[in-house]
């Protein structure tokens, strides 16, 4: 236990926390993407999920601090190593930010991380803290789907196409960096998640668009 905490104050240790929490929350996307897909199911359906998963809320609870905890270590750390990479003028955060020839994706690690920083901030104060505190429980459908909070507001569903791009953009960065900071890059098993990947840095943006651009675009709100 003596040796772990060093590890983790160190640069090595902190990128690690980074990755690993990072792979934590992309988990966590897959299975909020495949509750939310409900929606296309139509109203009944998704209000019947919500309120399935209210009847569980101390469970949900103890998950939604999981997952704060998750997102705090990995923003934090984050912000640590690009300010300890901007003072020494190396390379030690997960964004290439030094080396002009890198993609575009990893020169913007921390920009694209900031920007879906505010739209998760966005996010549960709109849809996450109305569904908490409506007595309503036949609202959650037409809350996401045509309210003045959700898909009914062009800004809203402009928002989270953009929010969802960027996402992408993160995501298939994240996933290279993190495969090369636990050293599983040029492994069997590291091609093999490279190539599931995929799953969480194009599909799962995706699915989340195509709910904002259905509801919000293609239907107009309705």
């Amino acid at each position: 236990m003596s040796s772990i905490k060093p590890f983790l104050s160190s640069t090595i240790g902190k990128k690690v926390l980074v990755a690993v929490t990072g792979i934590l929350f992309c988990l966590f996307l897959l299975f909020h993407l495949t509750n939310n897909l409900i929606i296309y199911t139509g109203e009944e359906n998704f209000n019947f999920l919500v309120n399935s998963l209210e009847k569980i809320k101390p469970l949900i609870r103890v998950l939604e601090f999981a997952l704060a905890s998750i997102l705090i270590v990995h923003i934090s750390n984050s912000v640590y190593l690009t300010i300890q990479s901007k003072r020494s003028g190396s390379v030690t955060s997960l964004s290439d930010t030094k080396k002009p020839n890198a993609p575009l994706s990893s020169r913007t690690m921390f920009l694209t991380g900031s920007i879906l920083f505010i739209f998760l901030v966005v996010h549960l104060s709109t849809f996450w803290f109305n569904f908490q505190t409506t007595d309503d429980h036949s609202a959650y459908y037409n809350m996401v789907t045509n309210s003045a909070i959700g898909f009914g507001n062009i800004f809203i569903t402009i928002l989270y196409l953009t929010a969802m791009v960027i996402l992408g953009f993160h995501l298939k960065h994240g996933f290279s960096s993190a495969l090369q900071t636990l050293g599983l890059k040029d492994t069997s098993l590291g091609k093999v998640i490279n190539a599931v990947a995929i799953v969480f840095w194009l599909f799962v943006p995706a699915g989340f668009f195509s709910i904002a651009f259905w509801f919000g675009i293609l239907n107009g709100g309705n």
